[in-house]
């Protein structure tokens, strides 16, 4: 048989779990310095989160990005950055940002609000290779990330919620999974909604109000409560060449019409990686990049300048802010959202190295999860409290490499046989193996 057709041979003998010496069911602690957003496994896609260790930055974001009550006027443009060990990489900005965004959609921002706002807040992570370096790129970027995570269909549920065609007895059936109810056509069919002409109709009828371009109405009314099916029929037909010639319209108009004509109060761009837009910009294009991150989301004449609707989280590197700085300030950005100089601090969350607090929590979290037996969970089993502590010296402070040396410590404790890891142990792994970046020198609060 052609070896292309072969499949992989399954074996019926279950694998040995090489973990149990110490009760547990897996390796506790991710192989990889960060965070893989997607990824079933949760020691690496941000789900094992602990919340008390970003807590100061937590308000800080707060404070800056998100209004509430007599707070109504926070930041359009706000940054994180790496405070003290000037690496920029494993510091835990990722899961940080995950995090936020879901506190937020899992109510629209009640909470955070007081119930003064309905938010929605999306994770966008740009492209690698250069393919996020022009200002058409980045918006189309943010329209993938508003219509994959769901925010246009919301806005269209929002429509459809609100249009008077369907009665107030199926909409009491809506429940807490509206994509499979108000959001889906056969479920409303079944409930006696026309959702061939009537809802449609209706839906029309406002975005048109709404001042939203016809040939856009036609693709949200017809697909855009199912993001699937508007990715599908409207974006992925978007070429370059439409992007590099919309000038922003779609994002910054027509899509800000249409979701604070559904009842957002504002959209919290949280951006990952600035570094994949910045580093591979010419000088010209910096230029052009701030100058139109000026006019769009500042005092430009367009929708989104004119309500502060959109409000941005850049996650800046210190060497992506020198790179950056000072087109910056020739765009005149510092007098609004200032990134370098004395008002910095007013619009910049730093993100500290771990101290002992807040490092031997985590890694119970992360031990924790994978313990075969409720009886040691909070322990610090198979390590030496020390040896938590050596970890967190050997790493800079910096989360991910702490996390890494942890993993790697217990592979290494079976390889070699270890019945506890102690802090020579964690002396004696090769660090210059644990990432690709250079561990830098930090300051480590060791008081706990």
């Amino acid at each position: 048989m052609n070896d292309l057709f072969r499949k992989a041979l399954v074996s019926l003998k279950p694998r040995e779990n090489k973990y149990k010496k110490f009760a547990l069911s897996q390796n506790p602690f991710p192989f990889e310095p960060g965070v893989k957003l997607g990824n079933p496994d949760p020691r690496v896609n941000g789900t094992i989160y602990l919340r008390d260790l970003r807590k100061e930055e937590q308000d800080k974001f707060e404070k800056l990005i998100v209004p509430k009550g007599d707070r109504s006027s926070v930041n359009t443009i706000s940054f994180i950055m790496d405070w003290a060990t000037k690496s920029g990489r494993g510091i835990g900005k990722t899961a940080f940002l995950h995090h936020q965004k879901n506190r937020i959609m899992k109510d629209y921002g009640k909470e955070l609000s007081g119930n003064t706002e309905v938010l929605f807040a999306i994770h966008i992570i740009p492209s690698t290779e250069g393919k996020s370096r022009k200002f058409w790129q980045f918006n189309k970027l943010i329209a993938k990330a508003l219509i994959k995570q769901e925010i246009i269909a919301r806005a269209l549920w929002r429509l459809r919620y609100f249009s008077d065609v369907i009665t107030k007895d199926v909409l009491a059936e809506i429940g807490n999974n509206p994509s499979e109810t108000i959001g889906n056509d056969e479920w409303l069919s079944k409930q006696k909604v026309d959702v061939l002409f009537n809802l449609p109709r209706a839906v029309g009828s406002k975005l048109s109000e709404l001042g939203i371009n016809e040939e856009l109405i036609d693709k949200l009314k017809r697909y855009g409560h199912s993001s699937i099916e508007f990715e599908q029929k409207f974006f992925d037909n978007l070429s370059d060449r439409y992007w590099n010639n919309d000038e922003g319209r779609l994002i910054f108009n027509d899509f800000v019409k249409l979701l604070s004509g559904s009842g957002f109060t504002k959209g919290i761009l949280l951006v990952d990686n600035v570094e994949e837009i910045v580093v591979p910009q010419n000088t010209i294009e910096k230029r052009a990049f701030t100058n139109s991150i000026r006019y769009f989301f500042i005092d430009g004449a367009c929708e989104n300048s004119t309500l502060s609707f959109y409000s941005l989280l850049f996650t800046i590197h210190p060497y992506v802010q020198e790179l950056l700085a000072p087109h910056w300030k020739a765009s005149g950005l510092n007098r609004f959202s200032a990134l370098s100089g004395d008002k910095a601090d007013e619009y910049t969350i730093y993100f500290k190295p771990l101290n002992k607090e807040f490092a031997i929590p985590l890694a119970k979290e992360y031990l924790d999860y994978s313990r075969l037996s409720d009886d040691i969970k909070g322990s610090f089993e198979p390590f030496e409290p020390d040896s938590i502590e050596e970890a967190l010296i050997s790493s800079g402070g910096v989360p991910g490499e702490f996390l890494k040396l942890l993993h790697t410590a217990i592979e290494k404790a079976i390889e070699k046989n270890w019945e506890k890891i102690k802090p020579e142990n964690i002396k004696s792994i090769d660090k210059s193996k644990l990432s690709k970046d250079e561990l830098p020198p930090a300051q480590i609060n060791m008081k706990s």
